[in-house]
C-alpha cells in the first residue's frame, strides 16, 4: 500500500529566507566582534587542522598501498611455486 500525505496538508513554498537577505553577510569585513587577530588565529587553526587531516589520510593510503603490495607479492610467490623448477630457473631471454 503506497504512503500518501494526509488530505489538506500542503508543503510550504516559503524557504524562510527573506528575499533581500542571503545566507551570508554581503561583506565579509562586517562580521561584528572579530578582530584581525582573531581571524588570523581561526585561519591558522583551520590550516593546522587541514594539514593534520591530510597527513592522516596520507598515512592511511600508505598503509593500504603496503597491504596491496604484500598481497601482490604473496600471489606472485604462490604462482612461482606452481611453476616447474626448470622453468623457474630459466632466464627470461630463453623463455621468450
Amino acid at each position: 500500500m503506497p504512503l500518501r500525505k494526509p488530505p489538506g496538508k500542503r508543503l510550504s513554498s516559503d524557504s524562510g529566507v527573506e528575499p533581500d537577505r542571503g545566507a551570508l553577510p554581503q561583506e565579509r569585513d562586517q562580521r561584528p566582534g572579530l578582530s584581525q587577530k582573531k581571524k588570523d588565529q581561526r585561519i591558522a587553526l583551520f590550516l593546522s587542522d587541514f594539514d593534520q587531516q591530510a597527513k592522516e589520510q596520507i598515512q592511511e593510503m600508505n598503509k593500504e598501498l603496503d597491504s596491496l603490495l604484500q598481497t601482490a607479492e604473496k600471489a606472485f610467490a604462490v604462482e612461482l611455486l606452481r611453476m616447474p623448477p626448470a622453468m623457474r630457473k630459466m632466464k627470461r631471454k630463453d623463455l621468450l
